[in-house]
């Protein structure tokens, strides 16, 4: 009787720790209650400007998720281009917090990050994502709230230059517009059509096309028209070996489409004229060699402090034929601009002058 009572105390106090056991499983168990969404109601739109990227453009709201015991909730907001589709979103942010301010820059570096084209109304969908630590508590997330946003670009838009001059001159790859060495030309901003740049060929037959992209899905060719462009052209070329002031207008009309598409191409070889060069502004001016090696023009010679200017093919009748001060930039150079100053010491300088970044052309002197 007394092995009967202890075994049947036994009994029960397992029983009563697996009961205990039950109910602590059942009142610590997380439960997602109803109500978690978006409160912020976004603008009708928003058109976006770099003058006023630092200004606050949308400051998202969500009210929390409510659960049945208190546990630390991460909310991450998402971004879409495809309201329907949020497999590959943008993360904009991962917060303790119930909401998010999104400045005009912000904004518009998440429109460029998901594909949106500068200057065209377009739409990013977004989303508030709630999860927990406890994997075994799915994450919850807010309906879609759509943005229609305007963005904006400071970048400039570009062609390439693929051909078969390009290993010969210093450049990389023959025909490869996806070399980063290729060299490109470069409109003065966003949305011009006018594109401008130097392009040094050391073949005795230059061949080559201009792609609108670092590929060769749309590449514009000879149209069989002297100084007009195709896209279904073929090779364009130029007399001979030289560097190249290249010059396209992809659409000067501005109907929007490529079939009047326009095209020169100069060849230029540099030199330097001033009073503060060895010959003043008298010809012959002092001539410069063309380094493949560094992309830049440069002489050695004597300057004093002076006025000088850099000028090709012995010629001012041409406005691009010549480089002064830049009126917009003063540490860069501008085609037919004013007088260059040089205020450095008296003496023997090798002055380089780099023309390989299209609408960035810039010298330096270095005493020697």
């Amino acid at each position: 009787m007394k092995k009967f009572s202890i075994l049947m105390l036994s009994f029960l106090a397992i029983a009563s720790v697996i009961s205990c056991d039950d109910d602590t499983e059942e009142l610590f168990t997380t439960q997602v209650k109803e109500g978690f969404a978006l409160t912020s109601v976004p603008n009708a739109s928003y058109l976006l400007s770099f003058e006023t990227k630092d200004n606050l453009a949308e400051r998202l709201t969500w009210s929390p998720l409510e659960l049945t015991t208190p546990v630390a909730v991460t909310y991450e907001v998402q971004a879409s281009a495809n309201p329907a589709d949020f497999e590959n979103a943008a993360v904009v942010t991962s917060t303790s917090e119930l909401s998010t301010a999104l400045t005009v820059e912000d904004l518009n570096n998440l429109a460029g990050s998901l594909g949106l084209t500068p200057f065209q109304a377009g739409s990013i969908a977004m989303r508030v994502k709630a999860s927990l630590a406890d994997p075994a508590v799915e994450s919850e997330f807010t309906e879609v709230i759509v943005l229609n946003v305007t963005p904006y670009t400071t970048e400039s838009p570009r062609l390439w230059v693929p051909g078969n001059y390009a290993a010969a001159s210093g450049y990389g790859a023959d025909w490869a517009p996806g070399d980063a060495a290729t060299p490109y030309l470069e409109a003065v901003e966003f949305g011009s059509t006018e594109y401008e740049g130097f392009v040094n060929m050391d073949v005795a037959s230059p061949m080559f096309k201009i792609t609108l992209e670092q590929d060769w899905d749309e590449a514009f060719g000879d149209s069989g028209t002297p100084g007009e462009l195709s896209l279904s052209g073929g090779d364009l070329s130029v007399p001979g070996a030289g560097f190249y002031y290249i010059t396209v207008n992809t659409d000067p009309d501005g109907d929007g489409d490529f079939s009047d598409a326009t095209w020169t191409a100069t060849p230029t070889s540099w030199a330097m004229i001033g009073t503060a060069t060895p010959n003043d502004w008298n010809d012959p001016d002092t001539d410069m060699t063309y380094n493949a090696t560094t992309q830049k023009w440069e002489v050695t010679l004597m300057l004093s402090q002076d006025q000088f200017k850099f000028r090709a093919n012995d010629d001012w009748g041409t406005p691009t034929n010549n480089f002064g001060q830049s009126s917009d930039n003063p540490d860069l150079l501008g085609f037919n601009g004013g007088d260059l100053t040089f205020d450095q010491a008296p003496g023997m300088y090798k002055v380089e002058l780099d023309l390989s970044t299209p609408r960035a052309y810039s010298f330096t002197a270095t005493s020697i």
